[in-house]
């Protein structure tokens, strides 16, 4: 009797293993999920061409032996009479005089620290507070890759440490510091090997130094004449090489037109007074412009001529003479979701379900825009709706509202 109940004890016991073994194999997973985050992502359908500027120029000369110091950017704007470039006899002589500006500013940023040479340290507070906010600048302009803007913050930053070691007692004075720096500025000066010539613009304008032999003869006043071929060949050709004495041009107003040949059926049901955006495929920035003229080609292929007219000037459209670009046709932005994750409540609203606090919550969604393989939806104030860096699941199974997840 007793080998009996054992024998029924063992049956049960194996039944048991045997059920949650395959409890295990069949849902072990259940409680596991993909997931995502949820970050914000902007789109673009575009139309790409090339296209050919027409600005109204004028070349810069000013003949002479030597090397070229340029003191304004691709595109800065310029007065009259203002200095644009400096020639000196070598490259040596140029990094000299950098040198030489850069220790003139260290000298001032040094005298005026020394003011605060016994003073009372009252200012500390207000000064950590600048250090902080020059930090974040260079900070944000190295993010933003502006290399030039973090490194003109050096010498501010070089001002605010010195007057906070003066004001804490950390130095004493910069009388040494400032001996030295014009014991350097002397040597510095007698190194320069010759005189150095001032350039100066010869009107108002937007500077650029690089010529390409197309000024004059292409003007904005030439957009109404110019043809199909003509863009081509431009296109082949865009530089005809620097004019003998050259130093650069001034482009005398900050408006521009580009001329292009595109299939017509590409920018179908825009006209001659449209107003569109463009971009330069170098340059994020959009560009507001007008369709002043829409021409047939003349090749019987569907092209036609298309001349924009834009009022924004960046050093991506004076850098050259032609520029690739692209039509915008449509913008799209927010939050970039997979296909996957889409899922319907029983209500049958469109979202995707989050992870919060270990448990699955379904977020609704407003599709913007629908790609092969993701969406892009719009931010909502609505806290139903999915938000900035929610944790989407992509994939799992047997999901629903409060279910508990890995």
């Amino acid at each position: 009797m007793e080998s009996r109940w054992t024998s029924i004890i063992i049956i049960v016991l194996a039944l048991f293993v045997f059920v949650f073994f395959i409890g295990q194999v069949f849902f072990a997973d259940g409680g596991k999920v993909n997931t995502e985050t949820a970050y914000t992502y902007s789109m673009t359908e575009d139309v790409p061409f090339e296209g050919v500027f027409l600005r109204d120029e004028t070349v810069v000369y000013s003949p002479g032996s030597g090397v070229l110091d340029y003191e304004h950017s691709d595109g800065s704007k310029v007065g009259k009479s203002s200095v644009i470039a400096r020639r000196y006899r070598s490259e040596a002589d140029i990094e000299r005089r950098r040198e030489i500006e850069k220790i003139n500013e260290q000298i001032a940023v040094l005298t005026d620290a020394q003011k605060l040479a016994g003073t009372d340290n009252n200012q500390l507070e207000n000064i950590s507070s600048q250090i902080n906010e020059r930090h974040s600048m260079i900070l944000e302009s190295l993010i933003d890759g502006d290399y030039s803007a973090a490194q003109a913050q050096e010498t501010a930053m070089l001002g605010v440490l010195s007057k906070r070691e003066i004001s804490r007692g950390d130095v004493s004075g910069y009388e040494t510091r400032i001996a030295a720096l014009r014991s350097r500025l002397s040597e510095l000066q007698t190194m320069i090997s010759g005189d150095v010539t001032d350039i100066y613009a010869d009107g108002t304008g937007y500077f650029v130094s690089h010529v390409d032999g197309y000024e004059g003869k292409l003007s904005t006043a030439d957009s109404g004449s110019i043809t199909a071929d003509q863009i081509d060949d431009i296109i082949s050709e865009p530089d005809l090489g620097n004019s003998p004495g050259a130093v650069g041009k001034l482009i005398a107003d900050y408006r521009w037109r580009v001329a292009a040949v595109i299939d017509s059926e590409q920018l179908f049901g825009c006209y001659e007074g449209s107003t569109v955006t463009l971009r330069v495929r170098s340059d994020p920035t959009p560009i507001e412009a007008e369709i002043v003229s829409i021409t047939d080609s003349g090749r019987g292929d569907g092209t036609s001529v298309y001349v924009f007219e834009c009022d924004t000037l960046t050093s991506s459209v004076v850098s050259g003479r032609t520029a690739q670009f692209k039509y915008i046709v449509n913008s799209y932005g927010g939050l970039r979701v997979s296909r996957s994750a889409l899922r319907f409540n029983d209500d049958q609203e469109r979202g995707v379900f989050v992870v919060v606090g270990g448990k699955l919550v379904f977020k609704k969604i407003s599709v913007e825009y629908w790609g092969d393989d993701y969406l892009i939806c719009t931010q909502e104030d609505d806290g139903d709706y999915l938000k900035l860096y929610d944790r989407i699941v992509t994939e799992g199974k047997d999901l629903y509202e409060g279910k508990v997840v890995e």
